[in-house]
Formats: structure tokens, sequence, C-alpha cells
């Protein structure tokens, strides 16, 4: 049996977290006008679209793909060190576009839906 440590607690808490953010990043996004994107001078809606789904994806196939093969809790924690160390890069990648969305483009675009410019 497996010794739950307390960094795979917090690194399974901030998988989860940072899944559900950019889960919320793709429904801002889906939600926003066509054509506020192009007058905030930002991509196009569906590249935004793009780019926050396969991150919103690949972020939340991480903690599915270990409840399925740990049903235990204490087992998926623990399997997530393993799953994350070997996808860290794309982890990351997800992580970064989901922040670039949520910081640079939806203040951007969220004003122009009020009238703002």
């Amino acid at each position: 049996m497996s010794v739950l440590r307390p960094d795979y607690v917090v690194l399974c808490l901030i998988g989860i977290v940072v899944a559900v953010v950019s889960l919320y990043a793709l429904i801002h996004a889906a939600r926003q006008r066509k054509d506020a994107f192009e007058l905030a001078d930002k991509l196009s809606k569906n590249a935004w679209l793009g780019i926050v789904g396969a991150s919103s994806l690949f972020l939340l196939l991480i903690p599915i793909i270990q409840v399925i093969r740990y049903p235990s809790l204490p087992g998926v924690i623990v399997a997530f060190q393993g799953l994350y160390n070997q996808f860290t890069i794309f982890w990351l990648a997800g992580t970064v576009a989901t922040l670039v969305y949520l910081v640079d483009v939806k203040p951007a675009v969220a004003g122009i839906g009020r009238g703002e410019r």
C-alpha cells in the first residue's frame, strides 16, 4: 500500500482547480460575440475556442483517466504524480493558454460586449 504524501494531494488539487478554471474559460469564450474578438484585435473566436477547448480537454482528461485507472481516492491521488510527470509540458501549455485567455483576452472581449473601448 502506498503512502499518501501531502505533495501528491496538493498536486491533485491544483490539477483539478486548473481543469475547472479552463472549463470556465471555454464557456466564457463560447458565450462572447464573434466580432468582439476582432474588435479587440485578438485572434478570432474560433481560434480561441480551439486553443482553450484543446487545453480544457487535456486538463480534464488527466483527472478522468486517473479515476478510471485507480477507483480509490488514495490511488487516484498517488497516480497523479506519475501522470503529471509524463505530461508536464502539455499540462503547462494548457495552463498557460488558459491563463493567457483569462488575463489578456477575456477583459478585452468583455469590455467590448459592454460597450467600453
